[in-house]
């Protein structure tokens, strides 16, 4: 079996997958503050979304397993994806395809705390989050619209695959 542990976000740890902002560290995101608004934090993040779709909001939720293990991988061809867990903190699983193959060899894992915005790359491989230490956490998940249906390289892990758990 493969385990992958899980390990905090760094942007030097993350940088070839996106990047990432505590959007609940008030001190980190005044840098952005251009315009005096002691409030207002804007262009925090780039996404690209194309110019053929309109920019959505879809929530995920997610229940704590007995086991984190890897059952998809998919990536997204065109377009970035964001999420953010909203209620809690999760692991996610990234990689990149191994000679355009989606393999757990290529994964890494890393903790998402709570209020913590992660840009994914487009061809970044990626699947489900996963719970620390709560039962159900809620996750803000913006992609185009469709994009499911229109952008996205998705399979089912492999027998041998299931075999990689996450683990903190």
């Amino acid at each position: 079996m493969r385990i992958i542990k899980a390990q905090p976000l760094t942007p030097e740890a993350f940088r070839k997958y996106g990047v990432y902002q505590d959007l609940l560290d008030d001190a980190s995101t005044a840098a952005h503050n251009v315009n005096g608004a002691s409030g207002f934090r804007p262009d925090l993040i780039s996404m690209n979304f194309g110019t053929t779709t309109q920019p959505t909001i879809s929530v995920c939720r997610v229940e704590k397993k007995e086991r984190n293990i890897v059952n998809f991988m998919e990536a997204h061809q065109y377009t970035c994806e964001g999420l953010i867990p909203l209620d809690g903190d999760v692991i996610i699983y990234v990689g990149v395809p191994g000679r355009g193959e989606f393999s757990v060899e290529n994964l890494e894992a890393f903790i998402v705390p709570m209020g913590t915005f992660v840009k994914l790359n487009p061809l970044i491989v990626h699947g489900s989050q996963y719970p620390i230490d709560r039962d159900v956490v809620r996750l803000i998940c913006m992609l185009p619209e469709r994009t499911f249906r229109n952008d996205m390289i998705f399979t089912l892990a492999r027998e041998e695959d299931k075999q990689a758990e996450l683990v903190l």
